[in-house]
């Protein structure tokens, strides 16, 4: 049996001596893998994992065809299941949205500034419109500076 140790909001990880794997805070059953969601294909542009440099700042972009909905989508950025980081905006997050009018696309883009270890994760970016959801997930792992 696999027992699982909240260390935060965001991360679980399992403590089992037959398993020991890291187990993200979105929930999957036993030898499930994360799948890109298709869901209702409003993402033009998903989210890349990243290695990011300690220190430096990082971006990360999605792009929302709007062309086929009423109103104007909104947009979520989470880290693992429930820390949603639209909340925490300010010196360390920076969150930007633009609209083109001529494609109808919404840019959203959120940026980490000066990465530390702690933004190391599992993140999930998610859009909504009415009655459609579409998610995409990415990671950020992070290392040290090169010494020179």
């Amino acid at each position: 049996m696999c027992v699982c140790v909240c260390v935060c909001v965001c991360v679980c990880v399992c403590v089992c001596d037959s398993c020991s794997v890291f187990v993200p805070a979105v929930d999957l059953a036993p030898g499930e893998q994360r799948e890109m969601s298709e869901q209702s294909g409003m993402f033009v542009l998903r989210p890349e994992s990243a290695t990011a440099v300690k220190g430096k700042d990082v971006s990360f972009v999605a792009k929302v065809d709007s062309k086929a909905m009423l109103r104007k989508p909104s947009m979520k950025w989470l880290k693992g299941k429930w820390c949603d980081l639209g909340s925490k905006a300010g010196k360390h997050l920076a969150f930007k949205e633009t609209y083109d009018r001529n494609t109808k696309i919404y840019t959203y883009e959120m940026s980490i500034i000066k990465v530390v270890d702690a933004d190391a994760g599992n993140y999930r970016c998610e859009v909504t419109s009415k009655d459609k959801v579409d998610s995409c997930f990415f990671d950020i792992t992070v290392e040290g500076r090169p010494r020179l």
